[in-house]
């Protein structure tokens, strides 16, 4: 039940990032430190997953970023400039190490949860898609409100 809570906290939250305001990828990895380690939150108010592909509905327009600990960084930056960003850099980008998600999905009323790894990201309007390989759990056919809870990445001196 906890982690219920904790989900809902998260989408929230995450709502709370979506202004106009959207900061910029390479000053916020600047302003965190070489040595910060960033992770990231999405969210949809529906999925659907085809055994392949996993699909965000009407995406959040930004993704919350954030530092762990020593930085604690907290940022939003467009969706768009996540997909974009993707496959920057060479041997640290999401692209050459794709990262793990903790998604979760309101499905009937229940939260359900499952470990994927992402790849891939196609963005068309606000429909963004990825490859998915599901790691631990089952990922639903089709699901709520939803929360893709991105693995870090350390963007090094710059961005990647």
């Amino acid at each position: 039940m906890a982690f219920v809570k904790y989900a809902v906290v998260a989408l929230l939250g995450a709502a709370l990032f979506a202004g106009p305001a959207l900061a910029d990828q390479a000053e916020t990895a600047k302003a965190a430190g070489k040595d910060a380690s960033w992770l990231f939150i999405q969210t949809a108010p529906k999925i659907k997953f085809d055994g392949k592909t996993l699909t965000l509905q009407n995406v959040n327009p930004s993704v919350t970023m954030f530092t762990d600990r020593p930085a604690r960084v907290a940022e939003a930056i467009a969706t768009a400039a996540f997909v974009k960003n993707w496959d920057k850099g060479t041997t640290k980008s999401f692209k050459s190490d794709p990262p793990n998600a903790g998604l979760t999905s309101i499905v009937d009323g229940k939260l359900q949860t499952a470990t994927v790894e992402l790849s891939h990201p196609q963005m068309e309007g606000m429909t963004l898609r990825y490859d998915v390989r599901v790691v631990n759990g089952e990922v639903p056919a089709s699901g709520g409100p939803t929360s893709l809870f991105i693995d870090q990445i350390h963007f090094g001196p710059g961005p990647n």
